[in-house]
């Protein structure tokens, strides 16, 4: 299947902050109930030791996603770690939801911050959950090539898919959506309204999902992009783990 870079509704400068967050909230929601990234914990966890990184820098983090859960998995397999999290639109209240859970383990940065021009004073093994295909090629070469120049390690991780299987099972989420939103945290108001009453965040959260599998890119598009970069020096691992019902392709550069 040919990617494609359709709009998602998340990235655009106009699109309302509350219903924004509220989808980012509800994708955090899955991310901690469903955890697909336990496909790929060992394989982080290898690389932060690796590295020798102390911390994470996560970028484009939206509504915290599973972040919190992967530093307490971290934590209880004996490698302590801080996290820092970022994003380009910061989710607050979901931030500091998140830092309060941790016990501040896990902070956070109020200003936007470009995953393709992180300030010089953020370090830390950077990470992008499901987000590097919010990226044109072009970009997404730049944020690891940011990254590069400033010697940081960094892990991307993918659950979404560009096949068939992911996108026909799409329909489900809304339902989701519906179902478990009572039981989101940080409770709020305008959820409610925006879900239930004014059903928009169930229409917003189908799209983005369709146009996040055509977006996805594959393990070979992925080689492709370290291929393109002055990276000398730098060892990468770039494939698919699976731990049903997930599968995650992941991409992890880190100084020799």
């Amino acid at each position: 299947m040919r990617r494609v870079h359709l709009f998602e509704l998340e990235d655009q400068t106009w699109f309302p902050k509350t219903i924004r967050d509220a989808g980012t909230d509800f994708l955090r929601f899955v991310a901690e109930v469903a955890k697909p990234y336990r496909a790929v914990f060992p394989r982080l966890r290898k690389a932060l030791i690796a590295s020798g990184s102390q911390n994470i820098l996560d970028l484009c983090s939206g509504g915290a996603g599973p972040i919190v859960a992967i530093q307490n998995d971290l934590a209880g397999s004996g490698c302590e770690i801080l996290v820092t999290m970022t994003d380009k639109f910061p989710n607050r209240t979901a931030f500091e939801h998140a830092r309060r859970r941790s016990a501040g383990k896990v902070n956070f940065v109020d200003a936007p911050v470009d995953a393709a021009a992180v300030p010089p004073d953020l370090s830390g093994f950077r990470t992008l959950f499901t987000s590097l295909h919010h990226f044109r090629p072009e970009e997404a070469k730049r944020i690891l090539q940011d990254a590069v120049n400033r010697s940081r390690p960094i892990g991307v991780f993918e659950m979404t898919r560009r096949s068939f299987l992911p996108i026909m099972a799409i329909p489900v989420l809304p339902v989701a959506l519906l179902a478990s939103t009572p039981f989101i945290r940080p409770f709020r108001w305008s959820r409610l309204l925006w879900t239930y009453l004014i059903p928009i965040v169930p229409l917003f959260i189908t799209w983005d999902a369709f146009v996040s599998c055509l977006r996805t890119y594959s393990v070979k598009e992925l080689g492709e992009m370290v291929e393109g970069l002055n990276c000398e020096g730098y060892t990468w691992e770039i494939g698919v783990d699976a731990a049903w019902p997930s599968h995650v392709s992941y991409l992890i550069g880190y100084p020799s």
